[in-house]
């Protein structure tokens, strides 16, 4: 009897015992391949009755037939980024050694069959980036050895089943960009070897659990883009690994707790689009490997912390559409990697800060709609990246800077509705790269500069 090894349809699709397999599961293999649609393409030539592997199948385009059932030896089925349509059989269930499922990025629709909850020995199930639908069926939760679940991209509605909790060995959980509502079961916590776990891009509500704050080793967590409301719990502040905490675009509520300021590994912090209140805490200077944050559009109220001026790593901070005040603080200007500074919409009050052309990595600076009612700093003009300078509509007053015309990368400069007077400077014919310029609504005078006739014919 020939001993063989039957690789995957695409990586390894290996049979665990003797023979082509046995001649039930070889007929089982061709009478797959009879319902393929490209059945004669050269890379199905290998599948005859007397071949040796199933090497090199790719680029398929049938379904997945119940006679499946019948390769009781398969320990990986491997079929992700194909054209495999149709559902995903019940007698897959039946693979009762399969370790490792891997059937994304294809065109499968219809339910998860619940018989999946038979395969005790898989580790790896990765439906992601189909057509599936209907509701995560409970057995999930009898596949205790699975360390991966990837069901992201699909079109599954329903809530949660709190079986997941069960799996304890799982490592990854995305269950992203789909139609999952309800409340999120405080059993996920439970899942105390999670590393990354993505549910964002659905339809869950209710508060987050306290409960994810037993997630010890999680390092990810994203939960944007669903409706989720209440406080942010304090319990989050135990994640001492998490490096990404993304929950914006939910309705939660209440202050910013100061427990975030425990997450000393954290380097990317969104929360934005929410309606958090009150000050932004202080204890955020805690965060030293931040290099995101983001809490726009909120209702957050009073200074700018200058302890903000610690987070030496952080190239991204946007405040903007919030109800900041008092005036911004100049050890902002400390923040030497700091590529993105968005603070429009708020309240602040005073002259813009000189330090803030200490930042030479600076490409984009919107201040717009404050009242940041002095002079532009001629430190601006060492701000030699800026792309974007955005300050319209404060009741900032002096003349154009003659400088502005040394920073040759600027594309956007808006400085309307301010109380600018003077005339406007010909350096401005120096910017070659420019696409906009608003300058309306100030106390300009004189006459345009006649080299604005050259620049837009360039």
């Amino acid at each position: 009897m020939m001993v063989s090894k039957i690789f995957s349809l695409l990586q390894f699709f290996t049979l665990f015992t003797i023979t082509f397999a046995s001649t039930e599961e070889a007929t089982a293999l061709l009478k797959w391949k009879a319902t393929f649609k490209n059945q004669n393409n050269s890379l199905l030539a290998s599948w005859q009755p007397s071949s040796d592997a199933c090497n090199d199948w790719n680029n398929l385009s049938g379904t997945i037939p119940p006679e499946i059932g019948n390769l009781t030896n398969l320990v990986c089925f491997d079929l992700h980024i194909n054209q495999i349509s149709g559902t995903i059989p019940s007698q897959i269930g039946s693979l009762v050694k399969l370790q490792i499922l891997c059937i994304f990025d294809n065109h499968l629709n219809g339910p998860i069959p619940g018989e999946i909850g038979y395969l005790r020995s898989l580790t790896k199930l990765s439906l992601g980036r189909n057509f599936l639908n209907g509701s995560i069926p409970a057995s999930l939760g009898n596949l205790n050895n699975l360390s991966y679940l990837y069901l992201y991209e699909n079109n599954f509605s329903g809530s949660i089943p709190p079986e997941i909790g069960k799996m304890k060995s799982l490592l990854c959980l995305s269950s992203h960009t789909n139609n999952l509502s309800g409340l999120i079961p405080k059993t996920i916590g439970d899942l105390t070897e999670l590393k990354p776990l993505y549910l964002d891009a659905n339809q869950l509500s209710g508060p987050i659990p306290n409960d994810l704050g037993n997630l010890k080793n999680l390092n990810y967590l994203a939960l944007f883009d669903n409706q989720l409301s209440g406080p942010i719990p304090n319990d989050l502040g135990n994640l001492k690994n998490l490096s990404y905490l993304a929950l914006s675009y939910n309705q939660l509520s209440c202050p910013i707790l100061n427990d975030l300021g425990n997450m000393k590994n954290l380097n990317y912090l969104a929360l934005f689009d929410n309606q958090l209140s009150g000050p932004i805490p202080s204890v955020l200077r805690n965060l030293k490997n931040l290099n995101y944050l983001v809490l726009s559009h909120n209702q957050l109220s009073g200074p700018i912390p200058s302890e903000l001026g610690n987070l030496k790593n952080l190239n991204y901070l946007a405040l903007f559409d919030n109800q900041l005040s008092d005036p911004i603080p100049s050890v902002l200007g400390n923040l030497k990697n700091l590529n993105y500074l968005e603070l429009s919409h708020n309240q602040l009050s005073g002259p813009i800060p000189s330090s803030f052309g200490n930042l030479r990595n600076f490409q984009f600076l919107f201040l717009g709609n404050n009242n940041l009612i002095e002079e532009i700093p001629s430190s601006i003009c060492n701000l030699t990246s800026l792309v974007v300078l955005h300050l319209s509509r404060n009741n900032s007053k002096g003349k154009i800077l003659q400088c502005l015309g040394n920073i040759s990368s600027l594309q956007y400069v808006m400085i309307s509705h301010n109380n600018l007077s003077g005339e406007l400077p010909s350096s401005i014919c120096n910017l070659t790269s420019l696409q906009v310029l608003d300058l309306g609504r100030n106390n300009l005078m004189g006459a345009i500069p006649q080299c604005f006739g050259n620049m837009c014919s360039s």
